[in-house]
């Protein structure tokens, strides 16, 4: 991404595709790491592995949270804007 970005100092680095490209994918995987941690909350919580940190608040907060994700993971792409 750095290096892409020192190439198209010239003009607006939103406007490139192949940037857009790179940033959405990095922006998918960030959402998924994310989306990995809450879950092993909720495997934690659902094990009981930590009682006293973990009760069944923190576990259904996190798998909602994580559901909500996974919904918005499910949603179609935008359709690309057609400029004249």
């Amino acid at each position: 991404m750095k290096k892409l970005e020192k190439k198209i100092t010239n003009g607006d680095k939103y406007q490139n595709e192949q940037y857009r490209t790179k940033l959405q994918k990095s922006n998918e995987s960030s959402l998924a790491l994310i989306k990995a941690g809450m879950d092993i909350v909720v495997a934690v919580g659902l094990l009981q592995l930590a009682p006293k940190k973990v009760n069944p608040r923190v576990t259904g907060a996190f798998g909602f949270a994580s559901s909500l994700i996974s919904c918005y993971q499910l949603l179609p792409s935008r359709p690309k804007s057609k400029t004249p």
